[in-house]
């Protein structure tokens, strides 16, 4: 295995740690897209496919930063930092 293809499986494990629907279903979509990916031997489209789940990762932190917004923003509302004097 490439070091590059390494790397990025390695990305998307931690990414998904914390991603909202869990590691499991992350897992499952990881094999499938390495799998469709598995006959690549040229280098360009290796780069390319790389590129692609490295931006697939940012998109996971993404949303699982976008969701742990939303929890805390729900815990906290806006009436408890409304200045009481007002």
């Amino acid at each position: 295995m490439r070091p590059l293809v390494r790397d990025l499986y390695k990305r998307f494990i931690l990414a998904g740690r914390v991603y909202p629907q869990g590691l499991a279903a992350i897992r499952a979509r990881i094999k499938k897209g390495f799998m469709e990916n598995a006959k690549l031997y040229d280098d360009i489209s290796i780069a390319r496919a790389v590129g692609r789940g490295r931006y697939w990762v940012r998109e996971l932190v993404a949303v699982s930063k976008l969701h742990k917004y939303r929890a805390m923003r729900q815990r906290y509302s806006q009436e408890e930092y409304e200045d009481p004097k007002s």
